[in-house]
């Protein structure tokens, strides 16, 4: 049982750690583009832009009903310009950060992958052994079962990429 309780720690420990290297290999400027994105992201800030669009449309409109002459005239090149270079820059902010973090979702599919991987090979040999167990005790009546003699046969890693592979290229709705 500690056997097991190590193995659970260990790979807790590996997702902690790919976590902490993850949070490490984060530069400056990068901490600064997800600060930025993460306040960016907030639902007042779309009331700040509508309230920002709305002030500069209704002064220069006002300005311009008055003669008094409008900063930006109807129809508002300079706010779209403002608006346009905005959009851009937050595109940019939130592209950024999405790439981080479809790199960090990467390494734990990888991981995730390994530890299913190691799971299937454990049940694998947990099946072989009760098999081996059922047919050893007599009180235990033993009769062929193939789907038990398929389970208990270990998947070769490049057997389940190539099913994979074929599996992918069969399926009519994938859209790679």
């Amino acid at each position: 049982m500690k056997q097991i309780v190590g193995q659970v720690d260990e790979a807790i420990e590996s997702i902690a750690e790919l976590e902490r290297r993850a949070e490490e290999d984060i530069s400056g400027h990068q901490r600064w583009i997800e600060r930025v994105t993460c306040r960016i992201g907030q639902p007042r800030m779309v009331y700040l832009i509508v309230l920002f669009v709305g002030i500069w449309v209704g002064a220069n409109t006002l300005l311009a009903l008055t003669h008094r002459g409008a900063f930006d005239p109807p129809p508002f090149y300079t706010l779209q310009g403002i608006v346009g270079l905005t959009a851009l820059l937050m595109t940019v902010l939130i592209l950024t950060t999405a790439n981080r973090i479809a790199q960090i979702d990467a390494r734990r599919n990888r991981l995730d992958l390994q530890i299913n991987l190691l799971t299937e090979r454990k049940v694998a040999k947990l099946i072989d052994m009760l098999d081996t167990m059922r047919r050893d005790l007599p009180s235990i009546p033993t009769h062929y079962d193939p789907e038990v003699h398929q389970l208990r046969e270990h998947m070769e890693q490049s057997d389940i990429a190539q099913a994979m592979e074929v599996s992918a290229a069969a399926d009519p709705d994938n859209q790679e």
